[in-house]
């Protein structure tokens, strides 16, 4: 019996819907896709149906406008009618269950024991929102159709909102306000909510690096409920497995290859070596000579701040990644691959890395007018005029690696 999954976007989300869609064939069959909307083209629908067939899966085209909820005083100034797709679950699919998933999210694992879920007694199951543990997040909802049915849910909730949009936060808010003591709590490996890095950071939330670590082992289902990876710079995790899915050829996916022991970088070929910079300033001496000697490096470049546009221009090489207003996990993410340091950036160091670098072992080449450490053991430093002398000793010691 094939399983329903609910997705909603319109035109401007179609090639994020896909990468969802992408992702779920990738592990899951037999899945009947319902997606929600007002303007996807009909061809797009084509060729996906044409696509999933192979995995014994089907899409329909759920037309949903404006004149259905015309009669709701809604705040359509403010919200897109589209935001409020998720009352009509029930109503657009014939299952007795759906699960409902945002266009944000990729799906790493087998969803059979989630479907499995008892929610007979419930009105739907989710996983409980990041910032307040009483409430569920509605990005990832396994919803009892029946329930919904029997009960007019749609229309009790757009009553609701008619009511309390201006008390409650979207329909999420209206969601849980109808449903408060009715749903089941989900494990967070069905919504693990990427984002939460950068808040845990500015506020010191302690103990959150070590849970999130493990969430990103085990998840099942990755939500980026923060910036989204499309971003040029979006600093949270999980980045790459969006990438992935975004770059997996349908070819891959049909033919059931052992997709989920690769990467990101498996598909585009990333360099062989890592090197990082952590900076306060634009000044960073040499560096475009040195990105340009060492294309098998990768050079990440770290600050507190915004880049400034000198910076910024150093993306033109595939072999920069910038990382503006680092958070401790892409610190720790970087230093984790590091080969070798550069102590190239003018003024001071920040995040006392000499010492992090030091306590790795890892080689650090500076210049004399950039120095911050001491000059011993595996630190290298040189006159500022003799990059080629700079250059050469690390074509040595990589080759060393190899």
């Amino acid at each position: 019996m094939k399983r329903a999954i609910v997705l909603a976007g319109d035109n401007g989300y179609m090639e994020k819907l896909e990468v969802t869609i992408k992702s779920i064939a990738a592990t899951n069959s037999q899945i009947i896709f319902y997606v929600i909307n007002d303007n996807l083209p009909q061809e797009w629908f084509w060729l996906m149906g044409r696509r999933l067939e192979s995995v014994q899966s089907q899409i329909r085209n759920i037309k949903i406008s404006s004149d259905q909820i015309k009669g709701y005083s809604l705040p359509m100034d403010h919200l897109s009618y589209a935001t409020f797709y998720r009352y009509f679950i029930a109503d657009v699919v014939t299952e007795d269950r759906a699960l409902y998933l945002d266009s944000d999210i990729v799906v790493t694992g087998d969803l059979t024991p989630l479907f499995e879920e008892d929610i007979e007694n419930h009105a739907l199951a989710a996983v409980t929102d990041g910032i307040d543990a009483s409430k569920f997040n509605a990005g990832v909802l396994l919803v009892n159709t029946v329930l919904w049915r029997e009960e007019k849910a749609s229309h009790q909730l757009l009553e609701l909102t008619n009511r309390y949009h201006q008390e409650e936060f979207g329909d999420q808010g209206i969601l849980n306000r109808h449903f408060k003591g009715r749903w089941k709590k989900l494990p967070e490996v069905y919504n693990v909510m990427v984002g939460m890095d950068t808040f845990a950071h500015t506020f010191n939330v302690p103990g959150w690096y070590d849970k999130a670590d493990q969430l990103e082992k085990d998840a099942v289902i990755i939500h980026y409920a923060g910036e989204k990876p499309w971003y040029q710079w979006n600093l949270n995790r999980c980045r790459d497995i969006w990438w992935f899915y975004y770059g997996l050829e349908w070819s891959e996916i049909l033919l059931r290859k052992d997709i989920t022991k690769r990467h990101f970088k498996d598909l585009v070929g990333r360099p062989k070596f890592q090197t990082a910079v952590f900076t306060n300033s634009a000044a960073m001496e040499h560096i475009e000579t040195l990105v340009e000697a060492f294309p098998n490096v990768q050079f990440n470049i770290l600050a507190h701040t915004n880049f400034a546009p000198s910076v910024i221009a150093l993306e033109a090489y595939s072999n920069v990644s910038l990382y503006p207003r680092f958070t401790r996990y892409n610190a720790q993410a970087v230093l984790d691959k590091l080969d070798f340091y550069l102590d190239i950036n003018y003024h001071e160091e920040i995040y006392d890395i000499i010492q992090k670098v030091t306590v790795l072992k890892k080689p650090i080449f500076s210049f004399d007018v950039t120095n911050h450490c001491e000059i011993e053991g595996d630190s290298y430093c040189f006159h500022v005029e003799d990059i080629d002398d700079m250059i050469a000793v690390i074509q040595e010691y990589l080759a060393q690696l190899s």
